[in-house]
This record gives structure tokens, C-alpha cells and sequence, in this order.
């Protein structure tokens, strides 16, 4: 087996709800977590119906696989259906792209760090090195995780976008050449748990990709899902981008400084970052945390009431 880089860190998942509601002292319903940057509520269109066909042919293979969800993404996306690459959610897809263009000896170049760390896994896991000199592949996140800025799109190329919150930042590198732009159902469309993703490239980068996946990259329960969502149309975010204005107001009467954010999540610098973490961590309110910040998913009004009553008695 080919060895790991010395640096490599594999993805670290945060602590699991029943973990989280065992150290606050509390059932795991009361538990508030504001460190995945997915919505409260699953969508109306994830229902038993809407899997009900695929349910009932479960045993089968997908033959053919599966063009109305290639075409319905092509026309959300505005490119021809040949650019789209489907991948069981954006992770999927980013392995992909460093896969399929670094391998061993080849550097790859991550931007603005610290950021999303599964661009460096891909890199790592192709057998490349992360750095800038000569590099085979440029990752940015756009808008950037963890920060929420949304900077001008890099003049790097081959260059591959994370484009995850696109819908709240609604700025896209879609169709640019020698662009990939990563996309996911994971954030505004509230399907994160049935990982569906896709890439859109040009037609002849993505057909490389295609070949180099695997046959089948996501089920029938999830395509069922992911249709379901475009046939509903272009995700609504407008109450989430009003509450998170709102919770960005509140922090800043707390005397914090939160960045601006193109995003459903803001970034909150504070002094002793993992501090606050365990604070609010036992008190049954997780966010993710940085080693000068913590980040903040936008959760529904009272959700974020209590966790900014939580903020307010800490600073007294």
C-alpha cells in the first residue's frame, strides 16, 4: 500500500449528536447544532412519496443511468446535459478532480487557507503534494468556507470551484473554460444526508472524469430525491439570508465582529475560540470551531435566540 504524506490529517467529523446531548446533560432532541451548515427541517419533497418508484425497483440497476436528473441539473445549471458529472455529494466530486489530474510527484495548490480541508485530501490521496510552484490543479472555495467571502474567481487553470453555497452567494463559475465548478443538494436543498453532487466542466474534461468514477456514483433513493428538488424549483434561501442578517445584527450588539457572509453560516472571530466551543458545547449549542473563531450556522429564529442568549451571559 503507497504510503500517506507525512502531513496528511484525514477528515475529522465533528462529535456526534448523542455525543454532543451526553456531556450537556440533555435529551439528543435538545441538542442545537450550528456547525454543519444545513437547514433545520428537511424539505417538503423529501418524502416516502417521492421515493416510492425507485423503493419498488430497488433490486434493479439503474441501466442506463440517470439522464431526467442529468438533464434537469443542465437546465438549472444553463449548460448542455454533456457538462454535468454526477458524484455521491460534492466530496465525491473534488477526490475525483484531484485524482484524475495529479498523481504522485505533481503539486497541487489549495487557496486561501485555512479552508475546505478535503482539497488537500485530494491532492494527498492522488499521491500529490500540496503547494504552488508548477502546480497541475488549483482548489478555491467560492463563497469561502469558513470565512463566507466571496472574492473574485482566480486566473488559475485547471481551476476547481466549491461552489456549495452557491445559491446564497449567487455568483457561479459554471461554464467558465477550464473551470469545474462543484456544486452540491447538501446545503440550500436540505438533502445532505442523501450525498448527491455534481460537476459542471467542459464537455471533454467531464467525460474524462466520467470514466474515472465509479459506474454508479449515487443511488436511485437519491437521484429520486435530487429530481424531486429541481422539479420543486430553484431553492427559496431569502428567509435565511434575512435571519442571517439578523443574527449578524445581534452579534454585533453582543460587541463581536462577524465577517461579512455570502453563505447560510457566519464566522465570528473571538479570543479563546475553543474556549467558547466547550462552553456552549455544554450547554447543548455546538458550532464549529477555529483556532481564533467559531463558525455559526444560520438555524431557525429561536434556535439562534438561545444561542445568542448563550453569547450575551458569557460576556458578562
Amino acid at each position: 500500500m503507497r504510503p500517506l504524506p507525512d502531513a496528511f490529517t484525514a477528515y475529522g467529523w465533528a462529535m456526534s449528536t448523542a455525543e454532543a446531548a451526553r456531556i450537556a446533560g440533555l435529551a439528543p432532541h435538545e441538542v442545537l447544532r450550528f456547525d454543519g451548515n444545513t437547514p433545520p427541517q428537511p424539505p417538503a419533497y423529501a418524502s416516502e412519496a417521492t421515493i416510492a418508484n425507485a423503493l419498488a425497483e430497488i433490486q434493479r440497476y439503474p441501466h442506463g443511468g440517470f439522464p431526467a436528473l442529468l438533464d434537469a441539473i443542465a437546465e438549472y445549471a444553463g449548460v448542455d446535459a454533456e457538462r454535468i458529472v454526477l458524484g455521491a455529494g460534492a466530496d465525491d466530486l473534488l477526490l475525483l478532480c484531484g485524482r484524475a489530474f495529479a498523481g504522485p510527484g505533481d503539486v497541487v495548490r489549495v487557496l486561501d487557507e485555512p479552508t475546505y480541508p478535503v482539497f488537500r485530501l485530494a491532492a494527498w490521496l492522488a499521491g500529490a503534494d500540496v503547494g504552488d510552484e508548477e502546480a497541475v490543479l488549483t482548489y478555491c472555495c467560492r463563497p469561502h468556507n469558513p470565512t463566507g467571502a466571496l472574492g473574485p474567481l482566480p486566473d488559475f487553470r485547471p481551476l476547481v470551484v466549491d461552489e456549495a453555497y452557491f445559491e446564497f452567494g449567487g455568483e457561479t463559475a459554471a461554464g467558465t473554460p477550464s473551470v469545474i465548478a462543484v456544486r452540491t443538494f447538501s446545503k440550500a436543498f436540505g438533502l445532505a444526508a442523501a450525498r448527491v453532487g455534481y460537476a459542471v466542466a467542459d464537455a471533454d474534461v467531464a467525460r474524462e472524469l466520467v470514466v474515472r468514477q465509479d459506474p454508479l456514483p449515487i443511488t436511485t433513493l437519491a437521484a429520486a430525491l435530487a429530481l424531486a428538488a429541481l422539479r420543486a424549483g430553484p431553492p427559496d434561501v431569502s428567509e435565511t439570508i434575512s435571519e442571517r442578517e439578523r443574527l449578524v445584527s445581534r452579534l454585533r450588539e453582543l460587541g463581536l465582529q462577524p465577517l461579512e457572509s455570502h453563505t447560510n453560516f457566519v464566522y465570528v472571530p473571538v479570543e479563546q475560540a475553543h474556549e467558547t466551543y466547550e462552553r456552549l458545547l455544554g450547554l447543548g449549542l455546538v458550532v464549529r470551531p477555529f483556532d481564533d473563531a467559531i463558525r455559526i450556522t444560520v438555524h431557525a429564529p429561536p434556535a439562534n435566540d438561545r444561542l445568542l442568549d448563550a453569547l450575551e451571559q458569557a460576556s458578562r
